[in-house]
C-alpha cells in the first residue's frame, strides 16, 4: 500500500552506508529496485526540478554543506578496491564524493560520504602525498592519496579545532548505526520498552517487535500480530524473556550486535529496566562461543573480547546493580566452558591495569567467584594453572626479589583470585592440594602487608575447605589434625612466620581494600597494598622450613585416608623443578621445600646439589642460596643409602 500511495522519494547525499544497507537487505528491498518513484539527487538545486523551492524547507545543516567549500579533485581513496574521489572541506564537515557513479537499487548514483567535524577523531599526514582520516565508529582509518595532502590535512584540522572550541566541556556523539546493527538495535529497543511504565509505549514496542520479526524474517516460534489499542500489562517480564530466549536460540547471528546495544543503553535506563535488560540479555551469552571457535576469524574474537570488557566495566561502575550483574551475567558466563579462558584473560588484564588493591582488581577477584559457581573444577584448575605458569616464567629473567619481577602484578592479582575462590571449596582443594601448597610456600611473606595477609588467609581457607568438604571423606584422625592446624595457624607464632606479626587480624588486613563505606562501592586503595620497606618482614629459611613442615603434616594426614594418592609426589616434583634452576628469588625456597618433603633421593640429585653449592661458594655472592643448599642437604642426608 505504501508503494502505491507514495508519489516520489528523493534521496540527497546517498552515501556508502546506504549502498551497504541495500546490499545487506537486498531481498527485502527488491520491490524498490529500478522504481521510478525513487529519485537520487546529487545537489540541492536539482531538487528544484521536482519540488518548488518554497515548498522544500530543507534543514539549514543540509544546505550549508555546499557553502564555503574547499574542493580537492582527483584524490584516490585506498581500500581493497581503490576509488577516485573528490574531497570537499566545508565549515562543519568533510565530504568524500566518488568521481564515478555506482549502482544502488539498480539506480546510477554518485556516492557522497559526509563526515561531520564531531566525528573526526584523527587526521594524520603519512607523507607528502598520503594522509589517513580516523572517523568515529568506522572499522578503521580511511587512507587517501593526493598531491596537496598538506593543505587537505590543515583544512580538516581547522574545522575540527573550530568545532571543539564551540563545544561545552563534555559532549556526547551519537553512535552511528551500521546496516548489520539494525536488527539488533531495534530488537533491544523493542524488548526494553515492552517493560516501560507507559502503556502506549509498551504497545508501540510490541508492534515494533512484530514489524521487526516480519521484516527480517526472525524465527519467533509464536504468533505475533501487530494491533492498535492492545492492552499489555506492565509486568510482562516472562513474555519478554521467552521471546529473547527463542530468538537467541533461532537467530544467534544477531548476538554481537544485540549485546552491544543492550550494554550501550544500560547505564541510561532506570533500575527497573536494568533488571529487565539483564533478564533478556542472559539467553544470548552462551552464543558468544560460536564467534570464538575459529582462530582465523580474529575480528569476531576481538568483538567478543570487546563485549566482555564492556561487561566488566558494567560490573565496576554499576554499584546498585552489582549483585544482579554478578548472578545474571557472570554466573551464566561461568556455565560456558569454552569462554572461561577468554574471560580470565580479560579479568587479569583489567586487574593488572588497575593495580593490586585497586577497585577494578578487587571487583575482578570477586567476580571470579561468580564465574566459578557453576563450574568450580574448571575455573579453579585454570586459575591455579595460570598462577603456577606465571611463577614458573620468573625463571626466564630472574630477579633477586619476586616483587621486582615484571610478572609480579600478574602473580599478586592471581593470588587475590585464589583467596576469593578458596572459601567454600571453590578451589576444589582436594584435587589441587599439591599445587596450592607449592604456591603458598613460594608466595609466603612476599609483597605488601595485605598480600602477606592474603597468603595466610588462603592457607586458613584451604584447611577449612578440607575440614568441610564432602568428597573425599577423611578419617577422624585426619580431621583432628586439620582442626588443630586451623588453631595453630591462627597463633601469633604463625603470624610472625607469614610476615604479619604487627597485624591484629589477618582477615581484616587481607580485605582492607575491599571495605565498603556507606554510599560507596569502594574506598580508596589502602596503603597496605603498597610495598613499603617500613612494614616489610623478610622470610627466613627456618620460617619457611616450619611452614613447610606444618603443611606436610596436613598433607600426610589427609592422604592416609585416600587410596593411590600422589599428592606428595606432585608437590615434590614442583619443588624440585625450582631447586635445580637459577632463580635468586625462588631457588632457595625450592631447595628448602624439596629438603623438607622429599621421601627419597637419588645420587644424581645429590651430585647436582653439590655442584650448585660449589658454584655458589666460588662466587660467594648469594649467602641465602648457600644456606638453603646446606639446609636441604641436611634434611636429605638421612635418606642417603649407607
Amino acid at each position: 500500500v505504501a508503494y502505491e500511495n507514495i508519489h516520489g522519494a528523493y534521496l540527497y547525499n546517498c552515501n556508502s552506508w546506504v549502498r551497504e544497507y541495500t546490499k545487506f537487505h537486498d531481498r527485502i528491498l527488491m520491490p524498490l529496485k529500478g522504481n521510478r518513484k525513487l529519485v537520487f539527487i546529487d545537489t540541492p538545486s536539482r531538487l528544484n526540478d521536482f519540488i518548488s523551492p518554497d515548498q522544500q524547507k530543507l534543514p539549514g545543516a543540509t544546505l550549508s554543506l555546499d557553502e564555503d567549500l574547499k574542493v580537492f579533485n582527483n584524490a584516490l581513496k585506498l581500500s581493497h578496491k581503490d576509488t577516485k574521489v573528490n574531497i570537499k572541506v566545508g565549515p562543519t564537515a568533510i565530504q568524500i564524493t566518488c568521481a564515478e557513479k555506482t549502482k544502488v537499487l539498480s539506480h546510477t548514483v554518485l556516492l557522497n560520504d559526509v563526515y561531520y567535524a564531531s566525528e573526526i577523531e584523527e587526521v594524520c599526514l603519512v607523507d607528502d602525498n598520503q594522509f589517513t582520516l580516523t572517523i568515529a565508529n568506522e572499522s578503521g582509518p580511511l587512507s587517501f592519496i593526493h598531491n596537496d595532502c598538506d593543505s587537505i590535512v590543515q583544512s580538516i584540522i581547522h574545522i575540527r579545532t573550530r568545532w571543539e572550541l564551540g563545544q561545552p566541556d563534555s559532549v556526547t556523539v551519537h553512535q552511528k548505526i551500521r546496516p548489520k546493527d539494525v536488527p539488533g538495535t531495534l530488537l533491544n529497543m523493542a524488548l526494553l520498552n515492552l517493560g516501560s511504565s507507559d502503556p502506549n509505549l509498551r504497545t508501540a514496542a510490541y508492534n515494533l517487535l512484530c514489524a521487526l520479526t516480519s521484516t527480517f524474517d526472525l524465527k519467533i516460534e509464536g504468533h505475533l500480530l501487530e494491533t492498535n489499542g492492545l492492552c499489555i500489562p506492565s509486568n510482562n517480564t516472562i513474555f519478554i524473556k521467552s521471546v529473547s530466549e527463542t530468538l537467541a536460540r533461532n537467530e544467534p547471528h544477531l548476538t554481537l550486535e544485540f549485546l552491544e546495544e543492550c550494554i550501550q543503553g544500560f547505564s541510561a535506563s532506570s533500575i527497573e529496566l536494568k533488571h529487565l535488560c539483564l533478564e533478556y540479555m542472559t539467553p544470548w551469552l552462551p552464543n558468544l562461543t560460536r564467534f570464538c571457535k575459529h582462530p582465523a576469524d580474529d575480528a569476531k574474537r576481538q568483538k567478543v573480547a570487546h563485549i566482555l570488557d564492556k561487561l566488566i566495566t558494567l560490573s565496576i561502575e554499576e554499584v546498585e546493580m552489582y549483585p544482579s550483574i554478578q548472578a545474571k551475567i557472570w554466573g551464566n558466563i561461568g556455565q560456558v566452558s569454552e569462554l572461561i579462558d577468554m574471560v580470565l584473560d580479560s579479568f587479569i588484564k583489567r586487574s593488572v591495569t588497575g593495580g593490586l588493591g585497586s577497585a577494578q582488581a578487587e571487583v575482578m577477584a570477586e567476580t571470579s567467584v561468580s564465574l566459578s559457581a557453576a563450574n568450580v573444577q574448571l575455573v579453579a584448575r585454570k586459575v591455579i594453572w595460570r598462577l603456577c605458569r606465571v611463577i614458573d616464567k620468573t625463571c626466564i629473567s630472574p630477579t633477586s626479589q619476586l616483587e621486582q619481577h615484571i610478572m609480579w602484578d600478574d602473580i599478586a592479582n592471581l593470588a587475590r583470585y585464589l583467596l576469593m575462590l578458596s572459601f567454600n571449596n571453590s578451589l576444589d582443594v582436594a584435587r589441587h592440594l599439591p599445587y596450592l601448597f607449592h604456591i603458598v610456600t613460594f608466595l609466603v611473606c612476599t609483597g605488601p602487608v595485605s598480600m602477606r595477609a592474603s597468603t595466610h588467609g588462603l592457607v586458613i581457607n584451604i584447611i577449612h575447605s578440607l575440614c568441610t568438604c564432602t568428597k573425599p571423606v577423611f578419617s577422624e584422625e585426619a580431621l583432628r589434625v586439620l582442626r588443630l592446624s586451623l588453631d595453630e595457624f591462627s597463633l601469633p607464632k604463625f603470624y610472625q612466620l607469614f610476615g604479619i606479626s604487627k597485624v591484629h587480624s589477618a582477615a581484616t588486613t587481607a580485605f582492607r581494600s575491599a571495605y565498603r563505606a556507606a554510599g560507596e562501592r569502594w574506598i580508596a586503595v589502602d596503603r597496605s597494598f603498597s610495598l613499603s620497606n617500613n612494614d616489610k618482614e623478610r622470610l627466613t629459611l627456618t620460617s619457611l622450613e616450619a611452614i613447610t613442615d606444618a603443611l606436610l603434616e596436613i598433607m600426610e594426614a589427609c592422604s592416609a585416608s585416600l587410596a593411590d594418592c600422589n599428592w606428595l609426589q606432585t608437590w615434590t616434583a614442583l619443588a624440585k623443578s625450582f631447586a635445580f634452576r637459577y632463580n635468586p628469588a625462588l631457588q632457595p625456597r625450592g631447595l628448602i621445600v624439596f629438603g623438607c618433603i622429599a621421601k627419597s633421593i637419588i645420587d644424581h640429585d645429590i651430585k647436582q646439589l653439590l655442584r650448585i653449592l660449589v658454584k655458589a661458594l666460588e662466587s660467594f655472592t648469594d649467602i641465602t642460596l648457600i644456606d638453603a643448599i646446606v639446609m636441604c642437604l641436611t634434611r636429605l642426608q638421612p635418606l642417603l643409602r649407607p
